[in-house]
């Protein structure tokens, strides 16, 4: 019948405009996955360029983190129709059909300020040396690692990064020194990386007394069994673990940045490669070494070292409220130079067009340019430091948790 038919397509037209709002969980992940992951990354990038910009002027840095995130989806929807005709034999004359959809989404962010005795140790506590090892593998260059990152090698002084005086300059030869490493890594002779190292346990057995069983237990235990060194034949059980080194190729130690590298940090040139490790005195080994021993800085002197690419606006430099930059004649090659080849924060009255990345503080504009590729870098450097130096010991910090609804 004609009425039947009409009510059928009302129906299958009705459905087709609610459908779309219903949701599942796939959907739900596409819409919101990347939208908020965009939004994490570019406020934490905003609140270092803010805190960096801060201590040029002498200001307490505040990190806060993003430690969930909940969003609640609500769809509702409603149809009606209206059909008219003048008499059951004949055909409507008119007929109309009307639907609304609302769509809801309401997310609830939690903040939480880091602060307290362990934040605190974090950020003035010297960064592992171990560090420098996990960002040059992940393709950092290493001079630009020691530049930030190191204070002391092998008693090779670096500058100053002291937040209340200008810039002071270490050891002439520290400039000398960031120049071969340079100059070594440009022909890819120098490598930073970890090294597989064993050490024995007490006691040793006959290799005909391990049973597949001893092997099994061994690595579900974190250890191995492994033939001894002394040429005796006996196995050990052995632990192991990944050490930091600096490995230079055999050739390149007869160039000139070779030369200088091993003779500055007093190096064994017979060494297979170079462990790093903490630095515990001032003074320079006294005889070769297979040690590269650095006193590093804390992620607060980092911060310090990079407010000095601070373009500043002249008014504030003529108030004296910004802290002062750097000392002349300090360094051969100058750590102002080195920083320039590193980073640049530029500021402005206005709102840039081509920024990065751009904070508003103090009535000016401070961004870093879209097309400056070794400022980005050296950002992004700086930011996976603070993830390593301060994030990596609180989950919950370092991770903020995006809960869905899936029903």
């Amino acid at each position: 019948m004609m009425t039947r038919h009409i009510h059928s397509m009302t129906i299958a037209v009705l459905t087709g405009l609610l459908l779309p709002g219903c949701t599942n969980g796939p959907e739900l992940i596409v819409n919101s996955h990347i939208d908020y992951n965009k939004a994490v990354r570019q406020v934490m990038n905003e609140e270092l360029l803010l805190n960096i910009v801060r201590m040029r002027y002498a200001e307490a840095p505040q990190f806060v983190s993003v430690s969930g995130i909940t969003t609640q989806f609500q769809t509702s929807g409603g149809g009606s129709t209206d059909v008219a005709w003048p008499n059951a034999v004949t055909s409507p004359t008119a007929w109309g059909i009307d639907g609304t959809l609302t769509f809801t989404d309401s997310p609830t962010v939690s903040i939480e300020p880091r602060q307290g005795e362990a934040v605190a140790k974090q950020m003035l506590g010297s960064i592992d040396p171990t560090n420098i090892a996990y960002l040059s593998s992940a393709g950092y260059r290493l001079d630009h690692l020691f530049v930030l990152l190191v204070d002391n090698a092998n008693g090779v002084r670096s500058f100053d990064v002291g937040g209340s005086l200008p810039i002071r300059g270490g050891d002439a030869e520290f400039g000398s020194l960031i120049s071969s490493i340079t100059s070594l890594q440009e022909r890819d002779e120098i490598i930073c990386g970890f090294l597989k190292a064993y050490d024995n346990y007490e006691g040793s057995v006959g290799v005909s007394a391990l049973r597949p069983s001893d092997h099994l237990a061994a690595i579900q235990s974190g250890k191995r069994w492994k033939e001894k060194d002394d040429g005796s034949g006996e196995w050990a059980l052995h632990t192991y673990g990944l050490e930091p080194i600096i490995w230079i190729e055999p050739e390149a130690r007869e160039t000139e940045a070779g030369r200088t590298f091993i003779s500055l940090l007093n190096l064994d040139p017979d060494a297979p490669f170079y462990w790093l490790s903490d630095l515990r005195y001032q003074d320079p080994p006294k005889d070769p070494t297979d040690s590269i021993r650095l006193r590093m800085r804390s992620f607060y002197g980092v911060m310090n070292f990079l407010s000095l690419a601070v373009e500043l606006p002249k008014k504030d430099q003529d108030a004296g409220i910004v802290v002062p930059g750097f000392a002349s004649g300090t360094l051969a090659i100058s750590a102002e130079e080195h920083l320039q080849l590193i980073l640049r924060i530029h500021e402005g009255r206005d709102r840039p067009q081509n920024a990065w990345i751009a904070v508003r503080s103090r009535n000016y504009w401070f961004y870093i340019d879209d097309h400056e590729l070794a400022s980005k870098r050296a950002f992004t450097l700086a930011v996976e430091l603070m993830n390593l130096q301060i994030s990596g010991g609180d989950s919950s910090q370092s991770a903020p948790v995006l809960t869905l609804p899936l029903g």
